[in-house]
């Protein structure tokens, strides 16, 4: 019964038969579960997020159409102070009569 080193931490022994000693099966039991663990959109609650986010694919494509409709009112607003309304026009027609 000979010992030798685990071949992951190369710290702990462990016996002969055995493939990593108990801290790093610990450790992987560890992993695994979390790995298992289904994290749950903050937004809605109702659906797993997306790998990499923290909301659900509807929650992602509803941000997106929000962010894409605040683009498109910033540009109207912007066109809306850039080019003068009729009215403005049809004052400085009468002024100039």
């Amino acid at each position: 019964m000979a010992l030798r080193k685990c071949p992951i931490c190369e710290l702990n022994y462990i016996r002969e038969g055995e493939t990593v000693c108990h801290v790093c099966q610990k450790a992987k039991k560890h992993i695994d579960e979390v790995e298992d663990e289904v994290i749950m959109c903050i937004e809605c609650g109702e659906y797993p997020v997306v790998s990499g986010h923290e909301l659900c694919r509807d929650c992602l494509k509803e941000q997106q159409r929000q962010a894409d409709l605040e683009i498109l009112a910033d540009k109207i607003r912007q066109d809306e102070v850039d080019e003068p309304l009729e009215e403005d026009i049809e004052e400085d027609v009468e002024d100039e009569e």
